[in-house]
């Protein structure tokens, strides 16, 4: 009798450990931060010190396009966010005073807020400070123009895959713009570009193609990488005037080109569905 109170003591204080590990695992597994998380869920968790969560309780809370007003609590959440390391709410910041979301248009604050996501390695805020050095004096509030400073940033952005960034890289290299013109060099960020889907890239690399510039002249290719980023543009006025010139290009080809042209067009076109 005695043997067996042992066992069954035994027995419930094994089965108490294990919920208590049970237990302490789920208490440490953090929750998983989704799209679909609710504005309620992410500010419990913001305000139990989640940094992922005010990231995207700001970004949530970031009011609509063109109002003055209302941006208060989207601010103070990304700030939070940002002081805990998400270099991604420097960058939220700038674009909330650069184009009036919920507060009056402030660029040289937005500006600011860019520069310090930049230095800290942010790749949108680096692409955003490469614009506004390229752009210089024509953004209100801005700094001198500078193309060698610009090249700087977009060059650190690219280097993260900021699809924008390199194709601003690839351009400035095509026109020598704050660097020294080089064909080759344009050629290798637009296939970077186009590497990793991007519409202007495929067809900043089909025009190389087409013309000869930094790589041999192959008009089947350029058709492909044109055919093949059409269905990346999304301001439809651009997409319908590339569809034309994709059109003239293809009805000088050969029906034989033409056949060649599809397994290209096929290939590239994958890139940008990945």
């Amino acid at each position: 009798m005695r043997n067996q109170s042992k066992l069954f003591t035994g027995f419930v204080l094994t089965a108490l450990m294990v919920v208590a590990l049970v237990a302490t695992i789920v208490a440490e597994e953090p929750q998983k931060i989704t799209d679909s998380t609710s504005v309620e869920e992410l500010k419990t968790l913001a305000s139990n010190g989640n940094a992922d969560a005010m990231l995207q309780l700001g970004e949530k809370l970031i009011p609509e396009q063109g109002t003055d007003s209302g941006a208060t609590e989207a601010l103070h959440w990304l700030q939070k966010a940002a002081d805990a390391g998400k270099t991604q709410a420097w960058y939220d910041l700038g674009f909330i005073y650069a184009n009036t979301h919920g507060v009056k248009e402030d660029l040289l604050r937005a500006i600011n807020y860019w520069k310090t996501g930049a230095e800290k390695g942010n790749a949108d805020c680096q692409f955003s400070v490469g614009l506004v050095y390229q752009a210089g004096e024509r953004i209100p509030g801005g700094v001198k123009a500078d193309p060698v400073e610009a090249v700087k940033w977009y060059r650190l952005a690219a280097e993260q895959h900021n699809t924008e960034a390199i194709q601003h890289l690839a351009m400035m290299n095509s026109m020598g713009m704050g660097i020294e013109q080089d064909n080759s060099e344009a050629i290798k960020w637009f296939r970077k570009g186009a590497e990793l889907g991007d519409a202007d890239c495929l067809w900043g690399l089909g025009h190389c193609y087409l013309d000869g510039r930094g790589a041999p002249q192959d008009s089947v290719l350029a058709y492909a990488l044109y055919s093949a980023s059409l269905d990346g543009f999304r301001n439809l006025e651009q997409k319908q005037a590339y569809s034309e010139r994709c059109v003239e290009l293809g009805k000088k080809l050969t029906k034989e080109q033409l056949k060649r042209a599809e397994p290209l067009i096929a290939e590239w076109k994958a890139k940008g569905n990945r």
